[in-house]
């Protein structure tokens, strides 16, 4: 019978990398004042594809106190941390624009972080949140154009 996440499942070598990943998240850890968003940006090379194993590390160590993140994030459909990356926030295009990678569309490279206060799950300026983005633009389309 296979083990949860495949583990042993590919022998020797998915062992290896579960290992190193696991010795690696360990070592990675937000700045202070970086914001959540940056963070995972930062982190992106240890991504699991489902689960929140890097917000959970950025709320550990800058907003302990955001004990209704993983309630909030599931409201707005986001499941884990890679779909935060891809389906919750997008680029403030007014501050910077960024080169995306064809495959997924996060950007490939993102400036130092505009930081937030300690304590905030919030993003920074180079982020919007995704939903804030289509409200405006909902708005937008619905208001008269006289």
């Amino acid at each position: 019978m296979e083990q949860c996440n495949g583990a042993g499942s590919d022998g020797p070598e998915a062992d290896i990398r579960r290992q190193f990943r696991e010795m690696t998240e360990s070592f990675m850890v937000p700045y202070r004042n970086e914001c959540m968003i940056c963070f995972l940006m930062r982190a992106m090379p240890l991504l699991e594809t489902s689960g929140f194993a890097m917000t959970a590390a950025y709320r550990k160590f800058n907003a302990p106190r955001a004990t209704n993140l993983g309630r909030r994030l599931s409201e707005m459909g986001i499941f884990g941390d890679c779909q935060l990356l891809q389906r919750g926030v997008v680029v403030n295009d007014a501050i910077w624009e960024a080169d995306r990678c064809p495959d997924c569309g996060i950007p490939v490279e993102v400036p130092d972080c505009l930081e937030v206060r300690l304590g905030s799950t919030q993003p920074c300026k180079l982020w919007r949140w995704r939903r804030d983005v289509e409200r405006e633009q909902f708005d937008a389309w619905l208001a008269p154009n006289y």
